[in-house]
């Protein structure tokens, strides 16, 4: 007799009660099968409608979430020591960049770094 193996599934609990529309996104969104350009514009609603509401990412996960991110920024971020890696500003260190130009860059560069940009997000909660 052949055995058999059961595939291991990863499982993710949602903390927090999501509407059925938000679900329904949220199917849609991770759904394989789904046509080129809906999963993306059905992240975006999903992620619209969560906002709508003011649901931040620890309702979602959980502190679990918010302790391991905020472990892994705070071992390579050095306090606003992070250098920017583009624009007017590069070379520069984030706490010498103004912070209107900071939030620029959240809002305006796509192709953004994530290192960079969970640094800079760092540093303005810290100011």
């Amino acid at each position: 007799m052949a055995a058999t193996r059961k595939k291991k599934e990863k499982t993710m609990t949602v903390s927090g009660n999501l509407s059925p529309m938000e679900m329904k996104l949220l199917r849609l969104a991770l759904d394989k099968g789904a046509y080129e350009g809906e999963s993306d514009t059905a992240a975006i609603m999903f992620i619209r409608k969560l906002r709508e509401r003011n649901v931040t990412a620890d309702e979602l996960f959980g502190n679990a979430q918010r302790d391991n991110q905020q472990t892994w920024v705070t071992k390579h971020n050095n306090g606003g020591n992070k250098k920017m890696t583009f624009g007017k500003y590069r070379n520069e260190t984030i706490k010498n960049v103004p912070t209107d130009y900071l939030i620029w860059v959240l809002y305006n560069c796509a192709n953004i770094d994530a290192e960079l940009k969970l640094a800079i997000h760092q540093f303005l909660a810290e100011k």
